[in-house]
């Protein structure tokens, strides 16, 4: 696997996996907030962790087809609306006929942005959540793109991120994606390595949150919530 990764080719990849046929709509559904019980189990737990309340200011990175922002929008009457960005302008257009179909359109943003370049000014959020997409970036994007997080947050805001675990149970990962057509390629990384990189970004703190059991895939997760 290449040590670099195109993210524009990715979102391509993952646009055209959501977008035709019969599979399209499954995954639509799969990664709908109404499916967010079968691949997304514990993220009710997982989100409590951030202690997002309603004048929080809430980003979600690499939103996919928006079923974190409407989860927490169904939940939570925010002051300001929370805002989505996504490298895929496809998955951002779905996004929005999820937001319509579950009566938010006018409850949240959404903008087409790679991780590594936010249209955002510093300091603009009090709050960044991200959901299986640091695997997607190579190690340069990454570390780019938890500095645009940094940027972004306000002084005292709170990073949430949860991805796969790198570790010897994931290698089912690897042989799904070659068999389904999950958009490759991807990087797993264990949870010292995701640590130290928020660290020399510049978050103050970062501590593991317990993840739950996930139904689907049946692969190790990991989650961290790091404070600026």
């Amino acid at each position: 696997m290449s040590d670099r990764i195109d993210q524009q080719a990715v979102g391509e990849r993952y646009g055209a996996w959501f977008s035709r046929g019969p599979r399209g709509a499954v995954m639509r559904y799969l990664f709908s907030s109404r499916g967010l019980w079968i691949l997304n189990t514990p993220y009710r737990r997982i989100l409590a962790s951030a202690r997002i309340t309603a004048a929080d200011r809430v980003l979600d990175l690499g939103c996919g087809i928006g079923n974190i922002l409407i989860a927490l929008s169904r939940r939570t009457s925010f002051t300001a609306p929370p805002v989505g960005v996504d490298v895929s302008p496809v998955l951002i257009e779905i996004a929005r006929r999820e937001l319509s179909r579950a009566g938010l359109s006018d409850q949240v943003q959404l903008l087409v942005a790679p991780a590594t370049q936010l249209p955002f000014p510093d300091g603009r959020f009090d709050v960044v959540v991200t959901s299986h997409v640091i695997k997607h970036l190579d190690d340069q994007a990454m570390t780019t793109a938890f500095s645009e997080v940094v940027r972004v947050l306000r002084p005292g805001g709170r990073f949430l991120m949860w991805e796969f675990k790198k570790s010897p149970m994931s290698v089912p990962l690897f042989w799904s994606a070659r068999t389904s057509g999950l958009p490759p390629p991807f990087k797993l990384r264990d949870r010292d390595t995701l640590a130290q990189a928020l660290t020399r970004a510049g978050f103050s703190q970062v501590a593991p949150v317990p993840t739950g059991i996930f139904l689907l895939p049946p692969v190790p997760r990991m989650a961290l919530l790091a404070q600026r």
